[in-house]
């Protein structure tokens, strides 16, 4: 073979680096940007990209995304839909009054979401059908049960609204962080969240009054926005990474791997004593820093905080090899 014949870069196949359908779907709400480079590090080239694209980069020898591509259709159509019976039985068990059959309503989300993975993208089709299977059972089924009051009451309303803001609102950044390798901007994210509560305004008005449309639309409003900027992860955020600063603080004990930057992705606000927390390590474990500063610049609310210390850790850790080096 000629050289001007030879890839230019070697081809990459490494299916064992394609997590499990179980890991796969929290990676997808927690951690998508990382997920995004480790499905590029397995090889497979459109980590967002529809059924087609995946299948066809299995056709050409990628036995990564043939394994990408199984075990989220396994999330999708087996274990989406036996979650949400095991949910709605538990529910029913539990005394929340529930209508109708929720095999049937699993079933027509899996169905929409193998629809949405053929024309938008599989991560698009796998979160959307999943979680709006769980979350017809409050917005569906216990509403027509009567379980918020009247079916076409202002509780009703504000349920219903509730889970569709919460679907779209993490699946919003959660496709995002796999599709792009960074989080959606803020304004983005205030764009989609209009969209959002625009549709169901339109749908509900010729359906129903215009109160209950508007109840619906104002309440996926507020809760787009909350589960797109993950502002219901923040309270438990700040308390695990001030557990870990003090803790490093006060018995000296190693505790950077325990901080929040580096276990979710889609954090808009800024963590209280990660600089501080960061300092206390620079000296001793520039390589930690490193890996935390590198969360950091993952994380859209924690990106300035990432950037002084990526400079100071490897000045740390240039100096330190300097110093091992043999002298002349």
């Amino acid at each position: 073979m000629a050289e001007g014949d030879l890839p230019a870069t070697p081809v990459v196949d490494s299916p064992e680096r394609v997590p499990g359908a179980l890991a796969l779907l929290g990676l997808l709400v927690f951690r998508p940007i990382d997920l995004h480079y480790r499905l590029r590090e397995a090889g497979i080239r459109a980590p967002a990209g529809r059924i087609g694209q995946l299948w066809r980069e299995q056709a050409e020898g990628g036995r990564a995304a043939g394994a990408f591509v199984a075990r989220m259709l396994l999330l999708l159509v087996v274990l989406s839909p036996a979650l949400t019976v095991l949910a709605g039985l538990g529910l029913r068990l539990m005394g929340v009054p529930m209508r109708g059959v929720y095999l049937v309503s699993a079933a027509l989300c899996s169905a929409v979401g193998l629809v949405v993975a053929l024309v938008s993208g599989l991560a698009s089709g796998v979160l959307l059908g999943s979680l709006a299977s769980v979350s017809m059972l409050a917005g569906l089924h216990a509403t027509a049960g009567g379980a918020f009051g009247p079916e076409h009451g202002g509780g009703a309303a504000m349920t219903v609204g509730l889970c569709l803001g919460i679907v779209s609102g993490l699946s919003a950044g959660s496709i995002g962080g796999l599709s792009n390798g960074r989080g959606p901007s803020v304004r983005n994210v205030q764009v989609a969240a209009i969209a959002t509560s625009l549709v169901p305004m339109l749908v509900w008005s010729s359906a129903s009054t215009v109160s209950f449309a508007g109840a619906v639309a104002a309440s996926a409003l507020v809760a787009f926005l909350t589960c797109a900027f993950r502002l219901p992860f923040y309270a438990l955020e700040v308390l695990a990474q001030a557990v870990a600063y003090a803790v490093e603080r006060f018995t000296g004990k190693p505790t950077l791997r325990w901080v929040p930057v580096r276990h979710h992705n889609l954090s808009y606000l800024p963590h209280p004593f990660l600089s501080r927390h960061l300092a206390l390590a620079v000296r001793s474990r520039p390589a930690e820093v490193l890996a935390v500063a590198d969360a950091c610049l993952r994380s859209p609310g924690n990106i300035l905080v990432g950037w002084p210390w990526v400079v100071e850790a490897l000045e740390r850790a240039h100096a330190q090899e300097a110093s091992a080096e043999p002298q002349a």
